[in-house]
């Protein structure tokens, strides 16, 4: 995780989405971004992070280069995705500019475990440096804790996204670190509705979540909502191409700056159903030396009769005429 100081957002090329896409349909999920570097729970619930207080080498309040072989990984980050994109782009920051800003992290053992600062973790790693800077913080009470000010800092930063929420709080409530989604309301102040439409995009394919990753534009809350949506409808129609489909519909979204609008405009033409022409018989016809048309239509008994170029004269005179047909 970075902060907003560090380093400028990228555009991501719609030539680069399309590759991930190509690669994502291609072959099973070996390097899903919302995988992140392994960390062991500390049983059921997770309720406790333990009372270990470390060997002494670091203190609270003060700021280290921890060796990288001694970091490990937020077990709750808040943070699921980490597209390739934005880790080489922290790691050539890192190499450029070297660490701004401090991780933060709390003592395990002989460990220092990251509050937040996962991307510049992974860009350390990236580049081959030896450590990472990281401020020692107090131990949270338990994983909970550790969630809420890890998405906090997050927060400030204006890191993370609805698709980071939804695949994190399924599984906090899979591990029971929460009971249900109201818990998780109640402690983030969310209101429950929020939370639960945000937990709907954990519907959404892992290969369908590796294509929306290296499009961080695409990672607003309308916009993530409307490709569910889209997916939804898709599915509804033919749950076998629903994934190919949206992949191809983020491909297209990137490449021609669609919005969230231009979306919701193509599932509503999915659940729609192609537009049906109505067929009609079409006759040629003549009046005062003036030609005109006939058409009658199949479906509702329709009849349509036009002329061009009648006087106005013309027009009463034919008006009358179809007018006393009609009475007669």
């Amino acid at each position: 995780m970075s902060g907003a100081s560090m380093f400028k957002k990228r555009p991501v090329a719609p030539g680069q989405v399309a590759e991930a896409i190509a690669q994502a349909a291609a072959s099973p999920m070996l390097a899903d971004p919302r995988e992140a570097v392994p960390a062991t729970a500390t049983g059921p619930g997770a309720a406790s992070l333990g009372s270990i207080q470390g060997q002494g080498d670091y203190e609270v309040g003060q700021t280290y280069d921890v060796p990288l072989g001694r970091i490990k990984s937020n077990p709750v980050n808040p943070k699921a995705l980490y597209p390739h994109s934005v880790v080489d782009e922290m790691a050539l920051s890192l190499q450029e500019n070297g660490q701004i800003t401090a991780a933060n992290g709390y003592v395990d053992g002989s460990h220092v475990v990251l509050i937040e600062g996962e991307t510049r973790f992974r860009g350390a790693k990236a580049n081959g440096a030896p450590t990472l800077r990281i401020e020692i913080r107090p131990r949270p009470a338990d994983e909970q804790k550790l969630y809420e000010e890890a998405r906090a800092a997050n927060k400030q930063r204006q890191d993370g996204s609805a698709l980071d929420d939804a695949i994190r709080w399924k599984e906090l409530i899979e591990r029971k670190v929460y009971p249900n989604q109201a818990a998780i309301a109640r402690a983030l102040g969310l209101g429950e509705d929020e939370v639960s439409r945000t937990m709907q995009l954990g519907v959404l394919p892992q290969k369908i979540v590796v294509a929306l990753s290296e499009a961080p534009s695409l990672l607003t809350g309308r916009m993530l909502n409307a490709i569910r949506e889209f997916f939804a409808a898709a599915a509804k129609e033919d749950a076998a191409s629903a994934e190919m489909m949206t992949l191809n519909l983020v491909a297209e979204i990137v490449k021609n700056d669609l919005g969230y609008r231009d979306v919701a405009a193509r599932r509503k033409q999915l659940e729609n159903g192609p537009v049906k022409r109505t067929r009609g018989l079409s006759e040629h016809v003549l009046f005062s030396g003036v030609k005109g048309e006939i058409k009658t239509f199949e479906d509702g008994g329709r009849i349509e009769l036009s002329f061009k170029g009648l006087t106005a004269e013309q027009s009463q005179t034919l008006a009358a005429k179809i007018k006393g047909a009609l009475a007669s």
